[in-house]
């Protein structure tokens, strides 16, 4: 054939580097094709290793599987790859500095299309909806000055402190009523009452919400055609357990916040990054613009900082239990700044570098959560000679970056004053080359938790308060010998803890006039 038109050269240049393209692609693929996996254990044909996966602490079978194969461990389970990253820097690498592909989520039938939480934005894929919400979370919450979040933060503080006064044996109660009255003012404007049922709402839709993405439901990602099984099959609690879920997603996304709206139109709303947000995107029919978005994002807040703070504070006050000497030198160093005139404030941080240190630790030393929430890869990738295909399901362990004595020396100690170089004005910036329990504590890349602040002020605030106001102390038994606290976390997703037997007493008597008095000025 015979090219007679003017575009002729045209036509045979573009062919060319058509079939160029292709066969580059195909050598290119062959090539990627031929790379390993990374190593992990050995699975069996078709299904892989699923019967090597366990059914709980997961993160410590990764850590065991670390030992054998190295700091990146790759399994397959009915052929679907997940991946495992033991070491902070293969973490920051793949998570962060490659988040392009790494940023997505993958499906979970039980969370999102049985129970409704596709809406909560730890679930949303990488994409225009998370970044909207994420812009919102960044808007109100990473900066304390919009919504003065940091006055409420002390303020409900002084009323833990005030709670705990009264009734110290139900310091549970008091810690875990804390984070969601200030979510709920932050985000809704809602002062939280004796038995408020939006607090009881917020950590229900926690528990089904971990739980649906935990171990227990693991199968049905597994084999999803599982989820049409009928509620009426014997032993079967998914299906019961996902229609109890539905309707809790539902009220915990709409109720405060139609409660709000509400209040708007009456005129007596409090001011909260809800009424900020219906003032400036209600249009003059009514008509609110990207309100289902904003529903999500604040329904997200709400919820996202209640479990994980909690555990927080109450394996803040497990740490002092355990080490009074860690105690009595925070306490030392709060007299000193802070004196005993006073409780302590966010002005005093930068002063208090051993009770930011202790915090530090708390993070580390409590492993709230085991796994950050799971990447998923959306391209075919190569990393350190491995191959690392599309669809990869990508956990960092931050329970074995919070254990491994290479990373932390003496791993098992409770000790604050490995962080101390922080603060220190001749060492301040070195971060023991990143490894900080608040570097990896919260995710990596770009999905690190947008409520990192807001979390770490309170903790601070929290812990700094009670070791101005109270001695914390293990109780005794009738033979007056010390009872050991409760250590017995609850594994999960999210790692909770009960109570110890104690005693929480007030410093002096002054002290608890203080607490008293702060709760009355408010």
């Amino acid at each position: 054939m015979e090219f007679n038109t003017p575009f002729a050269n045209i036509y045979v240049y573009v062919a060319s580097l058509t079939c160029t393209a292709l066969i580059y692609r195909w050598l290119t693929n062959r090539k990627e094709r031929a790379l390993p996996h990374p190593p992990g254990p050995k699975g069996l044909p078709f299904i892989g290793n699923l019967l090597q996966m366990p059914s709980s602490r997961i993160w410590e079978k990764a850590s065991q599987w670390g030992e054998e194969f190295g700091d990146i461990v790759y399994v397959e389970n009915l052929g679907k790859p997940m991946l495992f990253l033991n070491s902070y820097d293969d973490a920051v690498e793949l998570l962060a500095n490659r988040s392009a592909l790494y940023s997505s989520r993958p499906h979970s039938t039980m969370s999102m299309d049985l129970e409704g939480w596709d809406w909560m934005m730890i679930n949303i894929p990488y994409g225009d909806t998370l970044r909207k919400h994420r812009a919102y979370h960044h808007r109100f919450i990473s900066n304390p000055d919009i919504l003065n979040y940091l006055d409420v933060q002390a303020s409900e503080t002084r009323k833990m402190l005030c709670h705990m006064l009264d009734a110290p044996e139900e310091y549970e109660k008091h810690i875990a009523r804390l984070p969601g009255a200030i979510s709920m003012l932050n985000v809704y404007g809602h002062r939280v009452e004796k038995n408020d049922r939006y607090i009881e709402l917020g950590m229900t839709s926690i528990r089904y919400a971990s739980e649906a993405a935990g171990e227990r439901y693991f199968f049905l990602d597994l084999l999803p055609w599982l989820k049409h099984i009928p509620e009426c099959i014997p032993f079967v609690d998914f299906p019961r357990v996902a229609k109890a879920a539905r309707k809790v997603s539902h009220a915990v996304l709409f109720d405060l916040y139609e409660l709000t709206k509400k209040r708007v139109a009456e005129g007596n709303a409090m001011e909260s990054m809800t009424t900020i947000f219906l003032s400036e995107n209600t249009k003059d029919d009514g008509i609110v613009e990207d309100e289902e978005d904003f529903c999500a994002a604040a329904a997200t807040f709400f919820t996202g900082g209640v479990d994980t703070t909690v555990t927080a504070i109450m394996s803040f006050v497990l740490a002092m239990l355990k080490n009074p000497e860690a105690q009595r030198l925070a306490q030392l160093e709060i007299d000193r700044v802070v004196g005993n005139d006073r409780l302590p404030t966010f002005e005093d941080k930068e002063n208090l570098p051993y009770v930011q240190a202790l915090c530090e630790e708390v993070l580390r030393f409590a492993t709230i959560t085991p796994f950050t929430l799971p990447h998923l890869t959306t391209a075919d990738d190569v990393y350190k000679g491995y191959s690392i295909p599309a669809g990869t399901v990508v956990f960092a362990n931050i329970w074995e970056l919070c254990k491994n004595p290479e990373f932390h020396d003496d791993p098992a100690a409770f000790r604050p004053e490995r962080w101390l170089s922080l603060w220190n004005e001749d060492t301040k910036g070195e971060d023991a080359n990143g490894r900080r329990p608040r570097n990896y504590a919260f995710g990596f890349g770009r999905r690190i938790c947008t409520g990192q602040k807001w979390a770490e002020h309170l903790l601070f605030i929290a812990a700094a308060s009670m070791l101005a106001a109270f001695n914390i102390e293990k109780a005794v038994d009738e033979d007056g010998k010390p009872i050991a606290p409760n250590e017995d976390y609850l594994q999960s997703f999210v790692r909770t803890l009960g109570p110890s037997r104690c005693k929480i007493t007030p410093r002096s008597l002054k002290m608890a006039s203080l607490v008293r008095l702060s709760v009355e000025d408010d």
